[in-house]
């Protein structure tokens, strides 16, 4: 669910509380029923409460039907085989270069980002470096290390790994000068 599904059934929710309060003080006759029927009265044929009624049909209409959706994983087929599909997930993608990427002394941290092409998949890397380490070898090698692990353990085809250096590790933190 987006932010601003988010921020319409947090409204939604309050105005159905605040009906619910009404409905509840209703029916404890706390109002009477005069009372209630002349409040109410002064609503009856105005248009901004058909309008306020139609947006809340709306919006429960879209919360029914955004319910009733199935939930789709994206994975990447290996074989159309005589058999069945063979298909893995994205997610078992990702751990399977986490794998590789633990083993490497010089990365500190790494977000892993993979999408789905029509015969292949492209692997973005966020990674967090140690500060002595010479990028474009480590790179370079991280690189061909992801492309053939990929495709020899998924038998999945990789377009190309593209990594991105969010940042560089130093162990040592800097003294402030006072």
């Amino acid at each position: 669910m987006n932010i601003f599904d988010r921020v319409i059934l947090t409204i939604y929710s309050m105005f159905l509380a605040l009906a619910s309060v009404i409905v509840i003080i209703f029916s404890a006759r706390l109002i009477s029923l005069e009372d209630f029927g002349t409040r109410l009265s002064m609503l009856y044929g105005r248009w901004e409460v058909g309008a306020v009624g139609f947006i809340f049909l709306i919006t429960s209409i879209k919360f029914l039907l955004s319910g009733l959706k199935t939930q789709h994983y994206p994975e990447a087929v290996i074989k159309n085989g005589e058999f069945g599909n063979i298909s893995i997930s994205l997610n078992a993608i990702e751990n399977l270069i986490l794998k590789i990427i633990r083993d490497i002394e010089n990365v500190k941290d790494v977000k892993v980002h993979i999408k789905k092409r029509e015969d292949a998949i492209s692997i973005l890397l966020k990674l967090v470096v140690n500060y002595d380490v010479i990028i474009p070898e480590m790179t370079s090698e991280l690189q061909k290390s992801v492309k053939n692990y990929i495709e020899t353990t998924a038998g999945i085809t990789v377009k190309d790994v593209n990594i991105k250096i969010d940042n560089v590790f130093n162990p040592y933190k800097q003294r402030t000068v006072k």
